[in-house]
């Protein structure tokens, strides 16, 4: 019986409620491996947050939807795909997970600016692990 991608999230849910970083579960023709980060690694600001900001938040993060190795750039190119400033629509890639050989891609979810990146290239990320944060048209 195939697992259906909200089997997924709520088995990452439970991962991260319960303190369990990785699982793994094997039958015959598939296998499953969760990893849980239990700590986003968020690149370091050039100026820090004004305490003045605005209550409301109105970004929207792009996520993994595998765990794997981040890459914010294609293996084959030096540029990465998206860059903090730059306009992107929905569904163009963002990033990519690396998962041994495969490379699965992160779409972004809206349209609008990306105001940060948040992964680290080459950093371990799993089910959910926020990757980018875009700045919604207004």
């Amino acid at each position: 019986m195939p697992i259906e991608i909200t089997d997924i999230e709520r088995l990452a849910q439970i991962l991260a409620k319960s303190g369990v970083n990785t699982i793994e579960i094997e039958e015959p023709g598939l296998t499953l491996k969760l990893v849980v980060d239990a700590g986003t690694r968020i690149a370091a600001s050039e100026t820090p947050a004004t305490p003045t900001a605005p209550a409301t938040d109105h970004s929207v993060i792009a996520k993994a939807d595998v765990a794997g190795h981040f890459l914010a750039a294609h293996p084959w190119q030096d540029k990465p795909f998206v860059a903090p400033g730059q306009r992107i629509n929905a569904g163009e890639i963002v990033g990519l997970v690396k998962i041994g050989l495969l490379y699965a891609p992160i779409a972004a979810p809206a349209a609008g600016t990306v105001d940060a990146v948040i992964a680290e290239t080459g950093a371990m990320v799993g089910y959910g692990t926020p990757i980018l944060r875009i700045r919604p048209l207004n």
